[in-house]
């Protein structure tokens, strides 16, 4: 089959590599969608994030596979024990799976396994016309969702986790820095939840655009509003109860946040990047990282199957940030190329790449 291969930092091709077999317990998908984060790309083009060094030492060891967690496709093929799934199933799959040995996954807290597998990050992902997945963190698409949208499902998980771990309150005021694709999701999520006055600030105009579009009361541009004395005057001078930082403006987070208010970090800064801790620690701001993976908070539903179903019926858009498809699994590179300089090529979102329709698929 053909995947992506990098062979150094900036260095992707599309290369034949060997179809991937099920073991015990796996199955393999036919990639029928798949997009690149705005992660991936960072770290594909060397830039020192958080698993950065993880992939520096995978290269030192020669081309490797990398990327490839938000994807949508076909089930293909079975190993031993795969549970209830059956070739022919539309799916996706969770990006994180945990160890299932350790003390704490012994425990039933997969949560705080040290050392889980994060799909395209500690192995191959779906950079690729078939990709290999333990059966467990298969998820089925419902009707009514297509590979396009299934494949921008994982953010959306995301933006859920966020929003459940800041405990968002009925009638809070929620502070989105952003309006990508983490900024427009966490304000459809917080639309449709219990915030109050959701305000939310961007550069592009067109961004901006979809952030009203996608339910925000007040957005504000960061070129040319004064973004905390919008916000205090918004607030009547409180400032506001949960800040979901989306674009890299820690700064600004600490200083828009109310006292005792809470931050949480969606954004993924640089190891070393400055942090106003002394005026945290003096308004004694709770700092928080939403957790990946599925998980769920009802017994009846992961997040994965939860956002899925917001998608199934209507509640959440993600058609909006899709604004750039391209057609065959060597376009993964202008993918990336896309993604990374969304600005350059006026995109919304993550270019996506289409292998295949699985309409067509019985």
């Amino acid at each position: 089959m053909r995947a992506l291969v990098l062979r150094g930092f900036g260095d992707a091709a599309v290369e034949e590599v060997p179809d991937p077999v099920p073991g015990p317990g796996e199955v393999v998908v036919d990639v029928s969608c798949v997009q690149p984060s705005v992660t991936e790309c960072m770290l594909l083009a060397g830039e020192p994030i958080a698993m950065h060094t993880v992939l520096a030492a995978r290269l030192a060891a020669g081309p490797t596979r990398f990327g490839g967690h938000e994807f949508a496709g076909v089930i293909s093929a079975l190993g031993p024990d795969p549970g209830d799934l059956a070739v022919g199933d539309r799916v996706t799959a969770v990006e994180t799976a945990a160890c299932g040995h350790c003390a704490a996954c012994r425990r039933a807290r997969p949560d705080a396994c040290p050392s889980p597998a994060v799909l395209g990050f500690t192995g191959p992902g779906a950079f690729a016309e078939r990709v290999l997945v333990p059966a467990r963190t298969v998820v089925r698409v419902p009707d009514g969702v297509s590979a396009s949208h299934a494949a921008a499902i994982q953010p959306l998980a995301g933006a859920i986790h966020g929003h459940a771990l800041a405990n968002v309150k009925p009638g809070d005021t929620v502070l989105i820095l952003g309006a990508g694709v983490m900024g427009v999701l966490h304000t459809q999520v917080a639309r449709h939840g219990n915030a109050g006055l959701i305000i939310v600030t961007g550069r592009s105009e067109a961004k901006r655009d979809l952030a009203k579009h996608s339910g925000a009361d007040l957005v504000l541009d960061v070129g040319r509003d004064d973004v905390h004395a919008a916000v205090l005057e918004a607030t009547d001078g409180i400032g506001a109860d949960v800040v979901f930082e989306c674009a890299g403006e820690f700064t600004q987070a600490a200083r828009c946040v109310r006292r005792g208010g809470t931050i949480v970090m969606v954004s993924v800064l640089p190891d070393h990047h400055p942090a106003p801790l002394a005026l945290m620690r003096e308004r004694s701001v709770l700092l928080v990282h939403p957790r990946s993976g599925a998980g769920g908070y009802a017994p009846g539903s992961t997040v994965f199957e939860h956002a899925l179903r917001l998608v199934q019926r209507g509640d959440v858009d993600v058609q909006g940030l899709i604004s750039h498809r391209l057609r065959g699994v060597d376009a993964l590179p202008e993918a990336l190329e896309i993604t990374r300089h969304k600005s350059k090529y006026g995109a919304l979102g993550p270019a996506q790449v289409d292998l295949f329709d699985w309409g067509t698929r019985a």
